[in-house]
């Protein structure tokens, strides 16, 4: 019995089980449900990219790009619908099964995502002056390199793009201009961690969440002696709670030049250089037969019409892929990336692969303590023809010289020649790795966390140079047939190999506090900071191959060679900063760093950096609360000092110097390194310092219909760090020390403009405008005594250029007689210079200030998009002005050295019945028109349509889980130049136009969210 009971005792307990999991699974069955929505903005606008959770479950959706949404969700749960930007918005699911919501702004959420100096901090609040471009502004711009995407996009960023060499074609940046003799360009932070400005510009726009410029002291003073020149400021992408989101971007694009110079045919360049001989008084090389068959080209061999830039690519491909994944849990959230570009150049078989990868994790370990920890890292190939100087042989041959392949299908020993792949390489491959661990622990005081920060980088560089000519080229022997240049083994080659070995380890300690006490906002911050860094360098070079191996053990002994060299360096820093915010409207700000660098004698190695900020929130008065016009103005000011050391690559400046250099002799014939005195040792050379002012005011008109930034900066810069040399005769006999000698002012303004409007639930548009002018000043710098008062660089700004000041072009012989004396047989149409000592004679102590730097003194740029259903258009003009190029040579003078090319803008010259020429007259030996003067320098000022797109989100059914959005597009780069320079871009700094173009590129591309 006992047992019987028992048994029963089991199956009932087992039916009431089943039947409370069947009530429970029906239960399910009627609840669990599918709910769908749309989620817009406050204006009716859809916004993609929301997170949409169900509070306490892992179950998450996103909304694609016209704001839809899928999820599945019980009755009574709460769906988290949270975005950036706008307030957290929580919803009760009923009965419905279509839940539309409309998202509120959080203007204060939005302020405090402003990335500062190892913080962050409110931007109604901020007292610095800082700007931001937005990842999607990166985005739109095809350009290979990050560092041409900037120009234009914000104020304080001055930026020219010299080259278009693919791999090589990274613009030249300044914060605020350049305030030095020195290295003038900012340092660029990733993450928190100082980096190179190559590992900045080959950053994968795709990874970056947020990009800020700190541009005064209060900003900058926390990186303290490399602050100095500006700082730039990158976050990568981290990861966001809810279910992955998986991005898809693929771009294919043509790449073209953006300007051709325009050379004369055969025939045009014969008879004008008949007419250059006639001037001087020689007899014409060309006659009238010869001239002829340059025109009908009948014989090509003999008489060439060569166009030497027809051997580059009129086109080449750019293409990239980019994959990326987002997600995580509550406990830990990813953001992992994959890059591929691949990008030819116009000269062929020039290329540039670039391949990028990245991992950030962020893991909370337990309720107090998270763990970060980030691996990125890019392999890049460059390959480039074996010949450097490609393009000023391509500028500089004249067009009847020979033709490109003779009438025997060989090459001639032309430019064209140069630019075969199979004669030889230049490539260089850059691999380099970024980790980066933090961890954060909250303490049990209120508001206090630690931090502990651990980054190491290595990058290596290789180089391998080869030249090996298995294409043979080819001469006339003056009997109609051609002999054949040496080839193989009997001709030059040459192996030249290099690797550099750099590895950096940074450790950084922070303690953080946060607190409000009723109307008080509190934030401290102290931070020690140590950077070490090593590298190595080895070469080695071996000429004379008998195979075309390209390996140093193959090649001949007689003249090989090999160096290396190893090194390492450190800093240490201690960095404090304080802000005190009152009612959200009184904010004052105290920061320091006290620096110490090897570079200087042991008791002078430390430096310390204060700053010291305030910003008045003027809108927050009672007076303007209620005001229609103001939304938001504050008034802020800052100054401080801030430092530099970089100058030359030299180190230990207060140490003698001994470098290795040659050989020497000894005895029977013993060769050895020779190694002689370099400079003298300074043991009181320090910091060069700059003392900054800057005063700005922020404002939103009209329920932000316009907003307006201004600011005023004055940077003071002293103990430059340079030599004596112009002072100190050579006779000397030995390296001057480095001293702390010259003092540049420099200031300016900057303007930001930005309006946007709503005219209806399906169109808006924007327009955003900003302006940065900076103009420097020498106040003392080492230049000896002259005759010439007018050349001294002091009271001028830094690359102001020097020479003749010319007037214009003599018209008759009448003006030459009354003229001072110039130089060699002037005649009419030679250019006539200005006697500025009155001594009658034209001479270097005419010589005066020209014009201004090739570095602008003023960028700005208009952006501009409109929004349309689900199209989209933007674009972006970009300007520069205050800005000189001096041309000449292959450039700009006909016939150069008597050998040299000629443009059509040349035909335009002075003749008896064109006296209101652009150019003088044409001359083989030009001795008076070839004189440095401002005949030849150009007005390098443009406005450009720096980039443009159309994009349109393809409609994807909410029904589909596995596509979320779907967007193509078209853009542009470099799409139009207005400017005054002919032939050359205005950017391209190359006077003699030896460098590579500019490219400008047509773009299309897709998107896709899964």
């Amino acid at each position: 019995m006992l047992n019987n009971n028992f048994n029963w005792s089991r199956a009932a307990t087992f039916r009431t089980l089943l039947f409370l999991l069947m009530v429970q699974i029906v239960s399910y069955g009627q609840t669990k449900k599918e709910v769908q929505g749309v989620v817009t903005s406050e204006n009716g606008m859809p916004i993609p990219g929301v997170n949409v959770t169900v509070k306490g479950k892992s179950v998450g959706a996103v909304t694609d790009f016209d704001g839809n949404y899928t999820i599945e969700a019980d009755s009574g749960d709460i769906l988290v619908f949270s975005y950036v930007g706008f307030k957290p918005t929580e919803i009760t699911v009923g009965s419905e099964s279509q839940i539309d919501i409309s998202l509120q702004e959080d203007t204060a959420k939005l302020d405090e995502v402003v990335v500062v100096g190892y913080g962050k901090q409110q931007r109604n609040t901020l007292p610095g002056a800082v700007s931001e471009i937005k990842s999607e502004q990166l985005e739109q711009n095809p350009t290979a390199n990050l560092s041409n995407a900037l120009v234009g996009q914000t104020s304080g960023i001055i930026a020219t793009q010299r080259s278009g060499e693919p791999g090589r074609d990274g613009s030249q940046i300044f914060i605020r201009g350049i305030g030095t003799t020195g290295d003038a360009s900012p340092i660029y932070v990733i993450d928190g961690i100082v980096r190179t400005a190559r590992d900045f510009s080959q950053l994968n726009a795709n990874e970056i969440e947020s990009f800020t410029v700190l541009k005064d002291a209060a900003s900058a003073a926390v990186f303290g002696v490399r602050g100095g020149n500006g700082v730039i400021l990158i976050t990568t992408k981290r990861g966001k709670k809810g279910v992955m989101q998986i991005n898809l971007t693929t771009t294919l694009g043509v790449q073209e030049r953006t300007r051709d110079p325009k050379f004369l045919s055969a025939y045009e360049y014969g008879s004008l250089y008949n007419e250059a001989l006639t001037n001087q008084g020689d007899e014409p090389l060309y006659t009238e037969q010869e001239l002829e068959l340059f025109r009908n080209g009948s014989d090509p061999d003999n008489y060439p019409n060569t166009n030497w830039f027809s051997v580059l690519n009129k086109t080449a491909l750019i293409q990239t892929y980019n994959i990326s994944a987002n997600g995580g849990s509550e406990k830990i959230q990813y953001a992992t990336s994959f890059g591929v570009l691949d990008q030819d150049g116009i000269v062929p078989n020039d290329n540039f692969k670039r391949y990028n990868f990245r991992s950030n994790i962020d893991a909370d370990v337990t309720n107090t303590t998270r763990l970060s920890f980030d691996v990125s890292g890019r392999d890049e190939k460059i390959t480039s023809i074996g010949s450097p100087e490609v393009f000023r042989w391509l500028t500089s041959t004249r067009p009847d010289m020979q033709p490109i392949k003779w009438s025997n299908g060989g090459y001639s020993n032309g430019p064209a020649y140069l630019t075969l792949p199979e004669n030889g390489y230049r490539k260089e491959g850059i691999q380099a790795f970024k980790g980066r661990i933090e961890l954060e622990q909250k303490l049990p005081v209120e508001g206090l966390t630690v931090r502990g920060i651990a980054a190491y980088d290595k990058t290596l560089t290789d180089v391998k140079n080869w030249s090996y000519i298995k294409i043979p080229f080819y001469t006339q022997d003056g009997n109609g047939g051609f002999d054949e240049s040496v080839s193989g083994a009997d001709a030059p080659s040459s192996l030249y190999q290099s690797n550099n070995d750099f590895q950096s380890l940074t450790l950084q300690a922070h303690i953080n506090y946060e607190r409000s006490f009723g109307d008080s906002d509190i934030s401290a911050l102290a931070l020690y900071t140590q950077t070490q860094e090593k590298w190595r360098f080895l070469s080695a070079f071996r000429d004379g191959y008998t195979l075309a191996i390209d390996e140093i053990d193959f090649g001949g002994t007689a003249n090989r060679n090999n160096s290396g060299y190893s090194g390492s360096s450190g800093r240490r820093g201690l960095v404090g900063r304080i802000n005190w915010t009152y009612k959200d409207k009184y904010i004052l700000e105290g920061s320091f760093r006290a620096d110490a660098s090897e570079q200087f004698a042991p008791g002078k190695r430390w430096g310390f950096f204060p700053s010291a900020s305030a910003a008045y929130v003027l809108s927050k008065e009672a007076f303007l609360e209620n005001s229609e016009t103001i939304e938001f103005l504050k008034l802020r000011a800052s100054y401080g000092v801030l430092g530099n050391d970089r100058i030359d690559n030299q180190r230990f400046l207060y140490l003698q110097s001994y470098n290795v250099n040659g050989n020497a002799v000894f005895g029977n014939g013993d060769v050895q390194p020779a190694i002689f005195e370099g400079n003298l040792a300074n043991p009181d050379v320090t910091w060069e310092t700059v003392k900054k002012l800057n005063v700005g005011v922020n404002s939103i008109l009209w329920d932000g219909a316009l907003t307006v930034n201004v600011d005023y900066f004055f940077d003071q810069r002293s103990d430059i760090l340079g030599y004596r040399n112009l002072t100190v005769p050579d006779l000397l006999g030995v390296n001057l020390p480095i001293e702390n000698l010259v003092e540049i002012n420099n200031r300016g303004f900057e303007l930001e403009l930005g309006h946007r409007n709503f005219l209806s639930d399906d169109l808006s548009y924007s327009l955003n405008g900003n302006l940065t002018f900076a103009r420097n000043k020498v106040i003392f710098i080492d230049e000896p005594e002259t005759e010439n008062p007018n050349i001294r660089r002091t009271g001028l700004p830094l690359g102001t250029q020097f020479g003749l000041r010319a007037l214009g072009l003599f018209q008759s012989q009448e003006e030459i007689d009354n003229a001072p004396t110039h130089f060699g047989d002037t005649a009419p149409g030679d250019i006539r210079y200005a006697d500025v000592n009155g001594d009658g004679l034209i001479d270097d102590n005419d010589r005066v200030a020209i014009g201004p730097s090739n570095t602008p003194e003023i960028i700005y740029g208009i952006r501009g998009g409109i929004e349309y259903k689900d199209f989209d258009f933007s674009f972006l003009f970009q300007g520069a002005a205050r800005v000189r190029q001096y041309y000449s040579g292959e450039a700009a003078w006909p016939f150069f050295l008597g050998t040299g090319n000629a443009y059509e803008k040349n035909l335009d010259r002075w003749t008896p019945d064109n006296t209101d020429a652009s150019e003088p007259r044409v001359l083989i030996d030009a001795t008076n028109n070839h004189r440095g003067s401002s005949f030849w320098l150009r007005d390098a000022s443009y406005i450009r349509l720096k980039n443009i797109e159309i994009g349109y989100n393809l409609p994807v059914s909410s029904e589909n889980s596995f596509i979320r959005g779907m967007r193509i597009y078209v853009n542009a780069n470099n799409v139009a130049t207005w400017t005054k320079i002919e032939d050359y871009d205005p950017e391209n700094d190359n006077g003699r136009g030896w460098g590579y173009p500019q490219l400008r590129i047509w773009n299309v591309g897709l998107n896709m969210n899964f």
